[in-house]
């Protein structure tokens, strides 16, 4: 006897997945940072899951992938690109480092400052 019908369970988890992918493109698009990279494996491994036995997976299954992967680039992009003009830009990292200074008290120089030597981390030198 089978209470529950096998292609439900596989359509419930297709639709977990596409909701977690969907809250990984907002949360990079909100900028985010650390969201994304851990919602869009979880999102891809359940959509992958959500197949189970049968021949194909559902269409909410496959735009949870195609949505977690574009999470993925949008947010490495994002990152890639603040950490860029955060090393370039003067202006940029002078407005960055009055933000963080209201909002923890400190700058961001000061804060990497500590950071390193706490943990004793040295950084390459350019010459």
């Amino acid at each position: 006897m089978n209470y529950v019908n096998p292609e439900s369970k596989h359509t419930k988890t297709a639709y977990r997945a596409l909701t977690i992918s969907g809250i990984s493109i907002l949360s990079a698009l909100l900028s985010v940072f650390f969201l994304p990279f851990i919602l869009s494996p979880i999102a891809m491994i359940l959509s992958h899951l959500s197949k189970g036995r049968l021949k194909t997976r559902h269409i909410a299954a496959q735009a949870a992938t195609v949505i977690a992967v574009i999470a993925l680039i949008l947010n490495t992009t994002i990152v890639g690109v603040t950490l860029y003009k955060f090393n370039t830009d003067p202006v940029y990292k002078a407005r960055l480092n009055v933000v963080f200074e209201r909002m923890y008290g400190v700058t961001v120089d000061e804060y990497t400052e500590t950071i390193l030597n706490d943990l004793k981390l040295t950084l390459p030198v350019e010459e």
